[in-house]
Formats: structure tokens, C-alpha cells, sequence
């Protein structure tokens, strides 16, 4: 049995600044590939991806077809406090979204 992976995120105050950690479920199909059975396999990548600190937009990201599968991205954030909610959004191609939040401990 194959177990499918969910979207994750870690999130640490580190030195006053909020560490965030995320992985991503997504095949990020580029459109070159092809199945089983020689059929094309069709595009499906993230495009938008974006981060609020409680209710402020901190963070965007534009991704492509470059961008491999199940994606990691590291970043910092300037600032942040115990309870602070953290949420990532995104969107791919095909209009499927994703959302993850958590409270910095």
C-alpha cells in the first residue's frame, strides 16, 4: 500500500525571528513526461503560493514547471511571538489548492 503525503509545515522562533519549514504534496507534472501506457502526461504544477502572519501577507512565491515534486521551501520571517497563526496557501494550474496553518509554539 502506497501512503500519500499532506502538506506539512514546522514552525520555531529562533533569535526573535519566525523559522518556517513546509512540504508540499504535489506531483508537479511539467507536461514532458509520459505514463505506462506512452499517454502524455498533462501539466499540473503550482503556481502561487503565499503566507500570512496572522492576517498580514508576508510572503509570496511564484513557482513553475521547474519546481520539483512534493516541493520543501525554508524561509524566516522578521519578528513573531508564541501564538502568531502561520497559514500557506497555494494554487496550481489546474485550479486544486491547498492550506496549512499552525500556531508558532
Amino acid at each position: 500500500m502506497v501512503m500519500a503525503i499532506e502538506d506539512r509545515m514546522r514552525v520555531k522562533l529562533k533569535s526573535g525571528d519566525t523559522h518556517i519549514r513546509i512540504l508540499l504534496a504535489h506531483p508537479m507534472n511539467n507536461g514532458q513526461g509520459v505514463d505506462a501506457l506512452g499517454e502524455p502526461i498533462p501539466q499540473e504544477f503550482i503556481q502561487d503560493i503565499r503566507c500570512w502572519r496572522n492576517d498580514d501577507e508576508v510572503l509570496a512565491i511564484k513557482c513553475g514547471t521547474a519546481t520539483s515534486t512534493n516541493p520543501y521551501f525554508s524561509f524566516q520571517l522578521a519578528g513573531g511571538e508564541q501564538g502568531d497563526k502561520i497559514a500557506v496557501r497555494w494554487v496550481d494550474n489546474t485550479g486544486a489548492k491547498g492550506e496549512v496553518e499552525i500556531l508558532v509554539p
